[in-house]
């Protein structure tokens, strides 16, 4: 059996899971989830449940106590053989070697490294439907952004900066420069950013904000994100993972430079 952490924010769920996954199909290995991170959390929650992603079990244990926090790391460690991610830039071959002796294997990293799964990742993209109610008028813009000539924008703020102006600048440019006559759809956690960044960019261009057409949950917003037939993206697993789920074969997906982007990005996007 594979066991594999699961924490943080929804995208960084998705890599822990996804690195799971295939880890688990590989060795014909059976998978379960520890969602303690994300259940003893106050400031995220276990996300996964919003999609048909297939796996075995769920573990949690209350981790709030300092007594709690000994008991679940002896307990892992006593029941599992643990592989703790060393490098979140390199890949750890210990998350390919086959099972041996009796304890399983528990996962415990970011994993945000698409080596680990990319032979996967059609199985996953595949299992990623909405497993929650969507509101009408979200399955029709869906519809919409798919159909029509659109790139999704995301422009992110809050803990983690995100790129500013420069690289919209460019990546607009460029994006225009291949595909004239989109229509830009502004995806952000952080409304004066994003008008402070794309204010007079657009050269004429139709650019919207997802915020003026709704007020969308954020598991709203990733499926619009995605439904958008080109995306130019932030240093975010969110809206990385937005950009696999686009099922548009001749996609554009434009990437920021940052530390880790290249080895998360699949051969075709750009990196700026």
């Amino acid at each position: 059996m594979i066991v594999v952490k699961i924490g943080d924010g929804m995208g960084n769920q998705l890599f822990n899971y996804a690195c799971g996954y295939a880890a688990a199909r590989r060795g014909g290995e059976k998978l379960m989830l520890d969602t303690s991170e994300c259940d003893n959390s106050t400031l995220r929650d276990f996300e996964l449940d919003k999609f048909h992603l297939r796996y075995d079990g769920r573990e949690s244990f209350p981790n709030r106590t300092v007594w709690q926090k000994i008991y679940k790391r002896l307990r892992r460690n006593l029941k599992y053989r643990v592989v703790k991610e060393r490098d979140i830039h390199a890949v750890d071959a210990r998350v390919f070697a086959p099972h041996r002796g009796v304890r399983s294997r528990y996962l415990h990293g970011y994993w945000q490294f698409l080596e680990y799964f990319e032979d996967y990742l059609g199985e996953i993209t595949a299992m990623m439907t909405p497993a929650y109610p969507q509101s009408e008028q979200v399955r029709k813009l869906i519809d919409e952004w798919k159909t029509k000539p659109t790139c999704a924008v995301h422009v992110r703020g809050g803990d983690i900066v995100g790129p500013g102006r420069a690289f919209f600048e460019k990546a607009i440019a460029r994006m225009q420069q291949l595909k004239p006559g989109l229509t830009y759809l502004i995806f952000t956690n952080d409304m004066p950013k994003a008008k402070e960044a794309l204010t007079a960019i657009s050269g004429g261009e139709d650019f919207i904000y997802a915020a003026d057409r709704g007020d969308f949950s954020d598991i709203d917003e990733f499926f619009l994100m995605a439904a958008c037939q080109n995306q130019i993206i932030s240093n975010s697993s969110f809206s990385t993972w937005a950009a696999y789920l686009n099922g548009n074969p001749d996609k554009t997906v434009i990437v920021p430079e940052y530390p880790g982007c290249r080895q998360m990005s699949l051969k075709d996007w750009q990196i700026m």
